[in-house]
């Protein structure tokens, strides 16, 4: 278990980093900060940090009811992730309020129920299930509340796999519902245990129903991890492939825009650019189409400059590229932050 822990850990942390740059240029913020959240939950919980975590804390296992204040925090940040891929005028702020309440409203209770028992103080706390019923009821709103997440969010899921037409988005969509799957098990087996536990006193969960346990803690969040991130890493990958050729095209077209250009610099807008700033100015592809409609106008003006084979190439070259589709449009997948 410690391991699996760790793991989940080690994937959310990961993923975090993955999410920066997006989140500095202002996309991905919400999915960063819910992948934090969630990587810090998971940190909380291996005994190796667990406890020397709780002793800086003043013991009493404080750390467990911040794991779990934690976890509520984390599927309301997946929600407004979900609102806002659903709506299409994204978060309301009545939603948003709602949401804030909602969350606050669960993490009060659970600080009751915490702090106003007594078992908290025990060693075993770690335990999957205490036989006892206070602790139930306080484990139990963490395990409703995923339980209930998971269904609303994989009918949506389900809803939105007919209207996609796009293969990685569908992968997506399915690793994200096997995801819905994996927390709806864990949150099942978590609250039937728990009650089976209080009531019989030797109640163990062993077998299928502790694989079916591990499986779901480890696999459930790997597949939400991978499905929220899919389609946006195979569209960064496409696009930072394409903004790649056009960098190099722009550099080798660049030599003669500045030739064809250089007794006639009104005919041009496009600003010159040092050979620095054409290994990394943001959108190369804008630039490289000035450039190639700038020869033309040349071109087509000055039919008197000479061009090489080599050059015409280029120029035909620079057609292609420029007159190229974007990616088409296609509608985004709940779930996936713009």
């Amino acid at each position: 278990m410690q391991t699996i822990l760790f793991t989940l850990s080690a994937v959310f942390w990961i993923a975090a980093a993955v999410c920066v740059p997006s989140a500095i240029r202002g996309r991905r913020r919400p999915l960063l900060l819910f992948l934090a959240v969630f990587a810090l939950t998971m940190t909380l919980m291996p005994q190796p940090v667990y406890r020397p975590v709780d002793a800086l804390l003043g013991g009493g296992n404080v750390t467990y009811f911040i794991f779990h204040a934690l976890t509520i925090v984390a599927i309301a940040l997946l929600d407004v992730i979900v609102q806002e891929a659903m709506s299409p005028r994204g978060l309301t702020r009545a939603r948003q309020r709602a949401t804030v309440l909602i969350t606050t409203a669960i993490v009060l209770v659970q600080a009751v129920l915490f702090f106003g028992s007594d078992w908290r103080v025990t060693d075993d706390i770690a335990a999957s299930f205490i036989p006892r019923w206070d602790f139930t009821a306080y484990a139990a709103t963490t395990w409703i509340a995923m339980g209930i997440f998971a269904v609303s969010f994989g009918i949506a899921c389900i809803r939105d796999l007919r209207r996609q037409r796009r293969l990685v988005t569908r992968i997506s969509l399915s690793l994200v519902l096997l995801a819905c799957l994996g927390v709806l098990a864990y949150a099942l087996i978590s609250l039937t245990s728990a009650i089976l536990a209080v009531l019989y006193a030797d109640y163990l969960l062993v077998g299928w129903g502790r694989i079916a346990y591990s499986l779901s803690l480890l696999l459930s969040p790997i597949s939400l991890v991978i499905g929220l991130g899919l389609t946006a890493t195979v569209d960064g990958l496409t696009s930072s492939g394409r903004n790649f050729r056009d960098r190099v095209l722009l550099w080798r077209i660049t030599p003669l825009w500045q030739r064809l250009l250089a007794d006639t610099p009104e005919l041009s807008i496009e600003r010159e650019l040092s050979p620095l700033q054409l290994l990394i100015v943001r959108v190369p592809g804008a630039h490289l189409y000035r450039r190639h409609v700038e020869i033309q106008d040349s071109l087509l003006l000055h039919p008197e400059q000479a061009v090489s084979p080599a050059e015409q190439g280029l120029i035909d070259l620079a057609e292609v590229r420029t007159q190229a589709p974007s990616p088409a449009n296609h509608t985004p997948a709940v779930g996936t932050p713009q």
